[in-house]
Parts: structure tokens; C-alpha cells; sequence
């Protein structure tokens, strides 16, 4: 029997991104533990918590200018690809994990870092130049899976069931610079492989790519259905499901394989809302909804194999429109089910 993903008691419910735009560590916390998923909630507003800085300081070398700089010898590489030890974030950079710690225990919880793709784009060597290369990639892949065994390590002393999701925002971007440079040694299949060697085992995969969905592949796999099965979240509002029947297609035997898709159906900003945050969930879903079907999407997998979420994270988001957001969220599943029935 094929194992879902997406656990039953979460079906419809809220699948949070991680960032909030509170700048108090505690503040959080009661609404965020309250949840049916509660989640690692980081803070980008502080400076330790910026999705690059709060796992790349672990790293001897590490300096901060206009960019993020590595100066990287060779003795440090190997520490870091030759050793499997799990390393923990420390609590400077990690706030609400440390503060949930003491919230628990939690049935299910939610955690996330940075994918290792991101983490070659986002920071430079000495020379300025950003560190897109198989060596590098395999240097990011070992530091985070290292930090992801740490983080389950850590979870697992208060959790039952823990899904730990990579953002991997520059993935598309790599991949590009990757096939315009055949120099990097890099493959988008490559990537791929290293990203997913991340994941710990007995954490549920999810996976959050911000960019356009709906275009991302290499020759003819979609790097997000044809391969292995995890929770994917896909941002509808700003990337519709205007897709074509083969992509419904290998989107609906990802689900069939029990892959799980969390729907970023509703906006991450204030400017987003001119309705109450339900009557928009409501429209929006019937709207995705009805896409997704007449592309060829069985609504009947995704009505269990789908979870609701905002399009990226809340980071941009007044503090009100977070709480708001979180507040409401108990009402998510009932508002996914009526668009299910409404649809089909």
C-alpha cells in the first residue's frame, strides 16, 4: 500500500512557510504552537535569522560584507563532506526552535532550511564570484544534511512526527547558470540527487520552491513530479495552474505514488486582501480548484493529498495580518473541503 505524505488528521490544514514578520522571539509562540502543524517560525527581521546567515555562520570562514563571502580552505571542506556528525543551530539563530522546545510535546511538527542549491547561489567566494559548482554543491548538501540530522535529533526529544521542508528559492536560477556554464560540472538532475540526499530519514519531505512551478524542468522530467515523492509547496496566487495535460498528468501520479501538494492559495502580503482572510481562501480555492480540474488534475487525490499555506512566507506581512492569518487557520480544512465538493 503506498504511504501518503500528507498525514490524514492534516488534510486541508494550514502548512506554514516558516517566516513571520514579528521581531519579539516570544511573541509566536502561543499561536504557533496551537496549531495542528506547529512549524520552526523564524524571524528574518533579526539578523541572525536571515535564511542564509543562521546556517552558514556554522561555517569556519565565513564573513559578512556586502555579501555573503566563504573563504574556504580545503581543511574545513573536508571537515564538513568527511564527517557525518549532526550539527545544531544554536539558539541565537534559531529562537522559536528553542522556545517551542519548552511549548511541547507536539504530535506532528513542522521544521525548514535552506536547500543547498540556494545556499551555492546566495553566498561568494573571496573573488566575488557566487559558488556554483559540483564541489560547492557537495559542500552545502553535506553541511545541510548534517544540520537537517541535528534538527531531527533535537525534535524528536518532544515530537512525534516531524516533516522537514528545504526552501530552495534560486533553484531555477542555478539550474540556468548551470546550462549556460558547463564549467560548473553541474547537472539539473545533479542538483536534484544532492538536494534529496538532504533529507533525514524518518522526517516527512517537503519541498518549497518559490519561483514559476509550472516551468521548472530539465530536458523531460518535471523536477518536482518525476521525482521522489515528498509534500511540495507551490505558490498559486502568483503562478496559476495554467498547465498543460501532461503536466496533470505527472502531477496526479506524483499523488498516486503518495506525494502531497501544500497550496499557497493565499496571499503573503496585506495588499493581497481586499476580503476577510476565509472569503479569500474560499474564492481562491474555488478558482485553483476549478483550474486544476479542467487541466486534468484528479481533485479526488488532492482532496487527500493537499494541505493549505500562503504563497511564500509572512515576512512582509504586518504582525496583524500573521496572527490574523494563523488565528483563522482552524477554519482551513472545512473551507478545502467545501471547495473539494464544490469542484467535483
Amino acid at each position: 500500500m503506498v504511504r501518503r505524505l500528507v498525514p490524514e488528521d492534516l488534510v486541508g490544514h494550514f502548512f506554514a512557510v516558516g517566516s513571520v514578520s514579528e521581531t519579539d522571539p516570544q511573541l509566536p509562540a502561543d499561536y504557533v504552537s496551537t496549531l495542528s502543524l506547529p512549524y520552526w517560525y523564524q524571524l528574518p527581521a533579526l539578523r541572525e535569522e536571515d535564511m542564509v546567515r543562521q546556517f552558514a555562520y556554522m561555517i569556519d570562514g565565513f564573513e559578512e560584507e556586502d555579501d555573503f563571502v566563504i573563504d574556504l580552505d580545503m581543511f574545513v571542506y573536508r571537515d564538513i563532506v568527511e564527517t557525518e556528525e549532526p550539527i545544531l543551530i544554536d539558539e541565537e539563530h534559531a529562537h522559536g526552535l528553542y522556545i517551542l522546545a519548552e511549548k511541547g510535546p507536539f504530535h506532528f511538527f513542522k521544521t525548514q532550511q535552506t536547500a543547498p542549491a540556494t545556499m551555492c547561489f546566495t553566498v561568494r567566494g573571496p573573488d566575488g564570484k557566487q559558488l556554483i559548482s559540483a564541489a560547492m554543491l557537495r559542500f552545502f548538501s553535506s553541511l545541510m544534511r548534517r544540520i537537517a540530522e541535528g534538527q531531527v535529533r533535537f525534535l524528536r526529544e518532544f515530537c512525534d512526527t516531524i516533516m522537514l521542508c528545504q526552501d530552495d528559492p534560486a533553484l531555477g536560477f542555478v539550474i540556468k547558470m548551470a546550462e549556460r556554464d558547463s564549467s560548473t560540472g553541474l547537472t539539473g538532475a545533479q542538483i536534484v540527487r544532492e538536494t534529496e540526499s538532504v533529507f533525514p530519514a524518518g522526517a516527512i519531505p517537503a519541498y518549497h520552491y518559490c519561483e514559476d512551478w509550472r516551468s521548472l524542468r530539465n530536458d523531460e522530467e518535471h523536477l518536482l513530479w518525476d521525482t521522489k515523492t515528498k509534500i511540495v509547496h507551490i505558490d498559486v496566487v502568483r503562478y496559476p495552474p495554467e498547465i498543460d495535460e501532461e503536466q496533470a498528468e505527472r502531477m496526479n501520479r506524483f499523488m498516486e505514488r503518495g506525494g502531497g501538494l501544500a497550496l499557497g492559495v493565499l496571499p503573503n502580503v496585506d495588499d493581497g486582501y481586499s476580503r476577510p482572510v476565509i472569503e479569500t481562501l474560499t474564492e481562491n480555492l474555488h478558482r485553483v480548484l476549478a483550474l486544476l480540474g479542467n487541466r486534468g488534475v484528479d481533485i479526488s487525490l488532492l482532496a487527500t493529498n493537499a494541505m493549505i499555506s500562503t504563497q511564500c512566507g509572512l515576512s512582509r506581512a504586518t504582525p496583524e495580518l500573521v496572527r490574523q492569518i494563523h488565528a483563522r487557520s482552524v477554519e482551513f480544512p472545512i473551507a478545502f473541503e467545501r471547495a473539494v465538493k464544490r469542484t467535483t
